[in-house]
């Protein structure tokens, strides 16, 4: 199982907004990493891939700002002897996309639940992010 799996295992099975915060913040941090190791501008998916980090980076961003992110991670980070994800970019853009499409529907679900407002914002900001990147990566949005 690759990080991008492990990642998303972990975000469909995140319980309560916690949970899916600290979850939703790894998977953007796993898409960024994924998507600076397969970066090739001689490649047709330079462009889509570069617009995508960028929107990880914000919707990461968002989260940080979520009052109910838990200080302390409740999962420990990503490490090198996770198996790898996969080597090719179409599929990993692949595996990407269908990532970017669970992190905007578990974000949505969390604002529609979030009792604060900054934790709402957040959560509505990140899935935002992650419905670019789905359109991105699938190029439904371009």
């Amino acid at each position: 199982m690759s990080r991008i799996s492990l990642v998303r295992d972990r975000l469909e099975r995140a319980d309560g907004l916690a949970a899916v915060l600290d979850a939703a913040y790894d998977a953007f941090e796993d898409i960024l990493l994924a998507i600076r190791a397969h970066e090739n501008p001689a490649d047709g998916t330079f462009i889509p891939l570069v617009m995508a980090a960028a929107s990880a980076a914000e919707g990461r961003n968002a989260i940080v700002f979520a009052p109910s992110l838990p200080s302390r991670r409740l999962h420990p980070a990503s490490t090198r002897d996770e198996p790898p994800d996969p080597a090719n970019v179409e599929d990993i853009t692949a595996a990407l996309a269908v990532l970017s499409e669970l992190l905007a529907t578990r974000l949505t679900d969390a604002a529609g639940s979030a009792p604060g407002h900054t934790d709402q914002t957040a959560c509505y900001e990140a899935a935002r992010a992650a419905r670019d990147i789905h359109s991105l990566l699938t190029g439904s949005g371009l």
